[in-house]
């Protein structure tokens, strides 16, 4: 847990993240993944760009064909 002075306060994370807003939480995870600290840039460099470039997955379906969004949930339901 981090400590923060001069209190000495213990901050549970679980609470932490549950009181942060949605842009709080965007905030903190592009932080961590500036510093590195983002468990999702962990692995190989063509890791990194699968996780990068399959990320803008999300939140983009209106920008997909019909074809194009039964192909990703064809590909999803065989991983399932």
């Amino acid at each position: 847990m981090p400590t923060f002075y001069p209190e000495s306060i213990d901050i549970d994370v679980e609470e932490f993240v549950d009181d942060c807003s949605s842009s709080e939480i965007e905030q903190l995870v592009n932080y961590l993944k500036e510093n590195g600290l983002y468990p999702g840039l962990i692995g190989t460099p063509s890791d990194v760009t699968w996780n990068e470039e399959v990320s803008k997955l999300i939140d983009s379906k209106w920008r997909l064909s019909t074809e194009d969004e039964a192909t990703i949930l064809r590909i999803c339901n065989k991983l399932i």
